[in-house]
């Protein structure tokens, strides 16, 4: 059956960002402060007396609950509310942030708030991305997709830097105080979000499944989220293991040109088309990451920061649009749900592996070794991610 067949397409009268659309970006902007502002958690761990594979192990076990939830959020959520997840990781991240300020050891306390936090993220990335994706016009699609995942990106930035001052001023306990009041704003805004439920009868339902074209596209998402975890969850780190300076220094960096080229080059797989453009921003990832094991100086380090926003402010976007265009709109929540999780799936193996990694060769060795990550990712996309016949004519 062709996906266009089942697409209701999206209203294009009104502005990009407006309505529903932009609430929704706003929502996901404040849900990221909170967010973003734990991947400074890895240096409570330490201060803990954690080592680097108990980094790894408490930062995957967020992703591994990501992951156990999504097939349950997947089932339900076309059908019982985009909104009402959204709700539910909202304020579970909240509670979790809550949790966190009785946290005062390694142990189950700590792996306790990682899953409701890895949960909380499943049930709400999930609902903002099928609700931007349905709302996106799907002539502007990758630039539309491209805005939305800047109120990702601006928290990449944001929250890392003023966690880390708010850290050196007051304490770790503050930080989580302040991600409580930016779970708590999500909230109050997701609530004027509509229900987002998709009316789809149950032999359509039964009917649909992933083809060779959508697993190719996850399989790809796997890949390059190990690369990208592995730069996210060991950065803080290893600057601070380096004495490179502050952490924030990398963040902004990568924030801001993963923001630029977002908004200067979001839209090129619009007019080029998405494979063009996918191959060669896995190729520039990979560069990125194997960059991170050469940095002996701030201004290299700001160079790879930079070099890693602009492969990933090009390549997520544009998968996430490849795989919106082949995918019905009845189904977008669960297609969210494979993105979503295939990413994670990729960003949380990358903590496990890594982590020891790091912890037997040092973070240059586990960088290198990343960094191959995206290339198998390029290679599998340029040799099996074509469309086939049938999405090529939609």
């Amino acid at each position: 059956m062709l996906a266009r067949s089942l697409h209701v397409p999206p209203v294009r009268t009104a502005p990009l960002f407006s309505g529903p659309f932009a609430r929704v970006t706003i929502v996901n902007f404040f849900f990221f402060l909170s967010f973003a502002s734990f991947f400074l958690l890895p240096l409570y761990v330490k201060a803990l007396g954690g080592t680097e594979a108990t980094v790894g192990w408490v930062m995957g076990t967020g992703g591994a609950a990501t992951l156990l939830t999504l097939p349950l959020v997947a089932m339900w959520i076309d059908r019982s509310g985009r909104r009402r997840f959204l709700l539910l990781g909202t304020l579970g991240m909240a509670v979790a942030s809550v949790g966190y300020l009785r946290v005062d050891a390694v142990g189950p306390a700590l792996f306790a708030m990682r899953v409701l936090q890895g949960a909380s993220f499943a049930a709400a990335f999930t609902a903002t991305t099928a609700f931007a994706a349905g709302f996106a016009p799907q002539h502007r699609r990758a630039q539309a997709l491209g805005i939305f995942g800047l109120s990702v990106l601006l928290t990449h930035a944001i929250a890392p830097v003023a966690g880390e001052e708010i850290i050196r001023r007051f304490g770790f306990h503050a930080l989580f105080g302040v991600t409580i009041a930016w779970s708590v704003l999500a909230l109050l805004v997701a609530m004027r979000l509509p229900a987002g439920r998709v009316a789809v009868s149950a032999a359509t339902r039964r009917a649909w499944q992933f083809d060779r074209v959508q697993w190719v596209v996850a399989a790809t998402m796997v890949l390059s989220g190990m690369g990208f975890g592995s730069v996210m969850t060991f950065t803080p780190t290893f600057i601070s293991g380096e004495t490179l300076g502050r952490v924030g220094v990398f963040f902004a960096a990568y924030t801001a040109t993963a923001i630029l080229t977002r908004v200067g080059g979001g839209g090129l797989s619009d007019s080029f088309g998405r494979h063009t453009v996918i191959v060669p921003s896995l190729l520039v990832l990979a560069g990125a990451i194997l960059t991170m094991a050469l940095v002996r100086s701030v201004p290299v380090l700001v160079c790879a920061g930079a070099l890693f926003g602009s492969a990933q402010g090009i390549s997520y976007p544009t998968l996430h649009a490849y795989l919106v265009d082949v995918t019905a709109e009845a189904h977008l929540g669960q297609a969210q749900a494979l993105f979503n999780g295939s990413f994670n799936l990729g960003v949380t193996s990358s903590a496990f592996v890594f982590g020891p990694i790091a912890e037997h060769f040092g973070y240059r060795a586990m960088f290198a070794v990343a960094s191959l990550m995206p290339v198998m990712a390029c290679l599998l996309f340029a040799r099996c991610g074509a469309p086939s016949a049938l999405h090529a004519s939609n």
